[in-house]
């Protein structure tokens, strides 16, 4: 964070976005800052992305079965999300009766942070999991559909791109 005031020769302000879990190294960072000459550094926290495995864990492209990538195939989303953690119960009846948990559900989470921006439709998907009026399958195949909407549209932008890309290329 100090790089930018050591290479100008002034002190620069500084704003970091980091997880939660670098907090620790940026309080240290902001208790000696102006001890070395520096501007304390900002700090945004950012939610983490939440991995197919469940939300207390964090998405990493190292484990290729939680994490959905933009070159993957029709079926292997659909796996994916299919094998995805939620909140359901053990059994439909217990769903149906005792609703689920879409606090830390990573399907949920995924229509939170991605494929839902209506408001509305997000408080009545969390409702109707809590009630048990929507199974995890139910849930589990709404977001797959529109996951594959938007990485089908994706892809097929990529491959056009991969036609025009060597015009932006300099070649010796």
């Amino acid at each position: 964070c100090f790089l930018e005031s050591i290479e100008q020769g002034r002190k620069v302000p500084c704003l970091i976005p980091c997880g939660i879990d670098q907090d620790p190294h940026f309080r240290i960072t902001r208790d000696i800052a102006e001890g070395l000459g520096y501007y304390k550094p900002a700090l945004i926290h950012a939610k983490l992305m939440p991995s197919l495995a469940g939300s207390e864990k964090m998405s990493t492209s190292s484990k290729t079965d939680t994490t959905i990538f933009t070159v993957d195939d029709k079926k292997t989303v659909k796996r994916k999300i299919m094998s995805a953690f939620t909140g359901g119960r053990v059994s439909v009846d217990e769903q149906r009766k005792l609703g689920g948990s879409p606090e830390i559900c990573s399907v949920y989470q995924y229509q939170s942070y991605f494929f839902e921006p209506d408001d509305d439709k997000l408080k009545q998907l969390f409702e109707h999991c809590k009630s048990g009026k929507i199974l995890c399958g139910e849930c589990k195949g709404i977001l797959f559909e529109k996951v594959w909407k938007f990485l089908e549209n994706h892809q097929a932008k990529r491959e056009a791109a991969k036609e025009i890309v060597d015009q932006f290329f300099v070649r010796d």
